[in-house]
């Protein structure tokens, strides 16, 4: 199992002003965590502080807490069933080690946490420059608790600022091949990306381009989420696909086409044949550190709104709408829309990305009702699938950029949603970056676990989409059992 931890940029700023001293003195304080657990790490959500009153610690070059203290933070945990992290200043720049005192203080505190609230210590050191170290206290044996490293502390806000530990996730080496994407922002710079876990949810055209494009930037830890097979009317948007390839998984497809350009050698990519509402892919998209939005469905968007601000998790999205004249003699008009989401930003409800109607619907199965469907409008998304590679091509582009930003954020400039109008050739960008005052997705931030098997439901068409792949691969063997017999026989 790995681990993680993961704050708000607003709350890491409140932390910083408290730690980061004058004086040059160590400080402390406790904070509180929901788990967040995914298939193969452990992320400390943090989401509140309780910072000392007076009285509460002694400040003497070192610095130490008073019982009194401890014994409100643990009241508080139980009270909102959350777990305790421990949190200290050293006056050091850089990923810190722990002191004697450090260990022996973290080490006392492990037992009561995990007695208190049933979950374990996370410890959190803080230097002069903003970089942050941590480590969970996990039960191993009868009164023993052992120390594991967090490979990373990410900051989510406008921007996602990431601090890694070396000995977990050490500096990446590149060759040749990325002489020039490091000659554009440096080697530290493209060690924060390569050393990220991406995930994406839909390799269709849009998916497939965002793919090879994080490759080629140099992501080395990529995540596939997809239960759909080539169709024949897939061909002309979907990169590097031919007639061969018809039948076969999009994950799998592009899995090995990646793997075998030989880019990078060290190359990982996890793929699962399942939707993001099926437990296995909701988990594994924990895993993730950024996540690309690339389904065109409101049950999986609105999935994927929640889990972001449950677990701190900024999603990379966009959608095309595109429509041809009533007589068909041309296209009418065509517009593309690429945002980032997330906590301190915007969520996709506010942006309008889906209908909450439109999600109860597709819970109900309604969607996938012939009848149903035949009575809904002509212009409800359900009809439309108008799309060209070109426009594909388009949107991927800018997806990519709103990752490069979150990550790069250069001259200290963010930027929101952007809309390219292909009639105008214009990009507008005057839209809402915040959510509305009442917004419901606003409310899980930082609650993780807690709302995840609320998430979770069975999905018909991927269902369908596996069952279809199973019967042809029946078939084929069948047929390849025929043909053998056949041969000896002649």
């Amino acid at each position: 199992m790995n681990y993680s931890v993961v704050m708000t940029e607003s709350l890491n700023a409140k932390l910083f002003k408290h730690l980061i001293r004058k004086d040059g003195q160590e400080d402390l304080c406790f904070a509180f965590y929901k788990l967040s657990s995914g298939k193969n790490r452990s992320v400390g959500v943090i989401n509140e502080v309780i910072f000392p009153e007076l009285g509460d610690r002694n400040v003497h070059g070192n610095v130490s807490f008073n019982p009194e203290y401890f014994d409100k933070v643990t009241s508080y945990a139980l009270a909102k069933s959350y777990g305790i992290c421990f949190i200290h200043s050293h006056p050091y720049s850089g990923w810190q080690n722990m002191s004697y005192d450090d260990i022996d203080t973290e080490t006392m505190l492990a037992s009561r946490v995990k007695a208190t609230t049933g979950l374990p210590l996370i410890g959190l050191t803080l230097g002069t420059d903003n970089v942050w170290s941590a480590r969970f206290w996990i039960k191993t044996a009868p009164k023993k608790y052992d120390r594991f490293w967090c490979e990373s502390v990410r900051v989510l806000g406008k921007q996602l600022k990431i601090s890694y530990c070396e000995k977990l996730l050490p500096n990446q080496k590149f060759g040749e091949e990325f002489k020039r994407t490091i000659s554009s922002w440096g080697e530290a710079k493209q060690n924060d990306i390569s050393r990220l876990k991406v995930g994406i949810i839909g390799l269709g055209s849009v998916g497939s381009l965002i793919a090879e494009a994080l490759m080629r930037t140099g992501v080395k830890n990529l995540t596939f989420i997809d239960f759909d097979t080539i169709e024949r009317k897939n061909l002309d948007r979907l990169l590097s696909a031919g007639v061969e390839d018809i039948g076969k998984f999009k994950v799998d497809f592009h899995k090995k086409r990646l793997l075998a350009s030989g880019v990078i050698p060290d190359l990982k990519i996890t793929t699962l044949r399942k939707s993001i509402t099926e437990i296995e892919a909701y988990e594994a998209a924990l895993d993730c550190d950024v996540l690309v939005s690339c389904v065109d469905r409101p049950l999986p968007r609105f999935v994927l709104d929640c889990l972001s601000f449950a677990n701190l998790i900024p999603i990379v999205d966009g959608g095309i709408d595109t429509n041809p004249k009533s007589d068909m003699s041309n296209i009418d008009q065509a517009r593309w829309k690429a945002h980032t989401t997330g906590p301190e930003r915007i969520c996709m409800k506010c942006l309008h990305q889906y209908k909450p109607e439109d999600v109860a619907l597709q819970q109900t199965g309604l969607l996938e009702d012939p009848n149903y469907i035949k009575g809904l409008p002509k212009d409800h998304f359900i009809h439309r699938g108008e799309n060209v590679f070109g426009f594909s091509l388009s949107l991927a582009g800018m997806e990519i950029q709103q990752f490069l930003s979150l990550i790069l954020k250069p001259r200290g400039i963010y930027y929101g949603p952007k809309e390219m109008d292909f009639n105008t050739g214009t990009i507008d960008s005057d839209f809402e970056n915040e959510c509305s005052k009442d917004c419901d997705i606003k409310q899980l931030l930082g609650k993780a676990d807690e709302i995840k098997f609320n998430m979770i439901s069975e999905d018909m068409v991927a269902d369908k989409s596996r069952e279809k792949y199973l019967f042809s691969e029946v078939k084929m063997l069948k047929k390849n059992r025929i043909f053998k017999k056949n041969k000896k026989k002649i």
